[in-house]
């Protein structure tokens, strides 16, 4: 019992304590409530316009396209992306993209944003974007293959370069010349087929 107290008077100081400790373990801001996007993309959320899940597909070297889901918090008012540039240089021919207020664009389904410059596979590309606003967002954005879940086949209005568009399928792959396509898979970075094939029992050729 704390010196000075009743009895009873320290049973309840206690039992608050705990009460209290109880509380601040388990927190107001639980990770269940927070936002949490799962992605193998870049979220920025410092702007009034949130960034979110933003790669570049890219299908050759020195070209990509820009994907991202663009939200927009502002209330009332509309804002629109107007400007796209870093170490991509500007991207030219872009038409502002205007999220209405307190909605979202996927860029995605939209097509994306044609870049050319120093894009290689695992890179990281800075990547600013200027909205109408005033806001400015500088990111820097990973490179990934068009293969998985950035096939472009699943994105209709997507033009990449270097890509058919069907999944795991390079320019210059084709059914004819199954060697040559073999030896070609092995060697393109870009191939979403894997140059070796893994033995998951760990044995030799019988």
């Amino acid at each position: 019992m704390l010196p000075g107290l009743p009895r009873r008077s320290g049973t309840i100081l206690v039992a608050a304590l705990l009460l209290t400790g109880t509380l601040s373990s388990c927190g107001f801001d639980l990770a269940t409530n927070r936002v949490n996007t799962i992605s193998s993309g870049i979220n920025d959320r410092d702007g009034e316009v949130d960034v979110l899940g933003a790669v570049i597909i890219s299908g050759a070297p020195d070209t990509g396209v820009f994907v991202a889901t663009l939200s927009n918090a502002n209330p009332v008012l509309p804002i629109s992306l107007t400007g796209l540039a870093g170490d991509v240089g500007p991207a030219e021919g872009l038409e502002a993209i205007t999220l209405a207020p307190q909605s979202t664009v996927s860029l995605f389904d939209t097509g994306g944003v044609a870049l050319s410059g120093p894009i290689g596979l695992g890179d990281f590309v800075e990547v600013e974007l200027t909205f109408d606003s005033g806001q400015t967002t500088s990111v820097n954005i990973p490179v990934v293959r068009p293969c998985f879940e950035y096939d472009p086949a699943k994105f209709p209005e997507m033009d990449l370069p270097g890509v058919s568009g069907a999944e795991g399928t390079v320019a210059g792959e084709t059914a004819e010349g199954a060697e040559e396509g073999a030896a070609t898979q092995a060697t393109d970075a870009y191939s979403c087929i894997p140059s070796e094939p893994i033995d998951l029992h760990g044995g030799g050729e019988e």
